[in-house]
């Protein structure tokens, strides 16, 4: 009986001593470095700032292209306006040279739309350069558009009667056809040089330094070779 109760206890201690050999070679240490920690949570919030600063992009170039086409289909409203409103003034009105030089304006006007467009549907980005300019557009053939429609309604037929009337109208329409017309190609000419500059140099704000530095390193060589003689 004791031999076997000390063999039952032999056995014990050994399972005991196994088990807790086995315990410290499979057991792992929890380390908590503060220092990957803060990198970790830097490096999350630098990449949430760039994905927001993103979306926001995102989200400006959509809405310039919504002005963009709205500001087409304006302008081509206005037109069919005029067409319509117009349509039983007399020949020689008709082949006036006001009216001649609207259709060309508004021709121009959708001439650089189109521009505008096919370059930001190459670099959408470049859109961002012209935001200023799409707004203001967006606003005055919106208020061409109201004014024109509002204006033909109300007068109907007898707007054609009215000479006075008449004339200051097509001033009007002259008007601002001719600026929708500047603020366009304005538009394609910032998205066109922002193109051909690149990104980095039309943001650059230092490069207007660079160049007045650039001068005066040449004039200081200039001035220099001159001394040597």
């Amino acid at each position: 009986m004791k031999k076997q109760l000390f063999k039952m206890i032999s056995v014990w201690i050994t399972l005991l001593v196994l088990g807790s050999s086995a315990l410290g070679v499979y057991a792992q240490r929890l380390v908590f470095d503060s220092r990957h920690f803060g990198i970790v949570n830097e490096n999350f919030a630098v990449r949430s700032s760039a994905e927001m600063t993103h979306n926001e992009f995102l989200d400006r170039i959509n809405t310039s292209l919504k002005q963009i086409n709205l500001n087409c289909a304006t302008v081509v409203a206005a037109q069919s306006i005029i067409y319509e409103g117009l349509s039983n003034v007399n020949s020689a009105l008709k082949e006036g040279l006001m009216v001649k030089n609207m259709t060309a304006v508004c021709a121009d006007i959708l001439n650089y739309s189109t521009q505008i467009a096919e370059l930001a549907k190459s670099q959408p980005y470049l859109l961002l350069f012209a935001e200023d300019m799409y707004r203001e557009m967006n606003s005055r053939a919106l208020r061409l558009f109201s004014e024109v429609s509002g204006f033909v309604l109300k007068s109907g037929s007898d707007l054609l009667m009215d000479h006075a009337a008449r004339d200051s109208l097509l001033r009007k329409i002259s008007t601002e056809l001719h600026i929708l017309s500047g603020l366009t190609y304005g538009a394609w000419k910032v998205m066109y040089y922002a193109k051909i500059k690149g990104v980095f140099s039309s943001r650059n704000p230092f490069s207007s330094f660079i160049n007045q530095d650039r001068s005066m390193v040449e004039d200081i060589i200039r001035n220099a070779k001159y001394l040597k003689r």
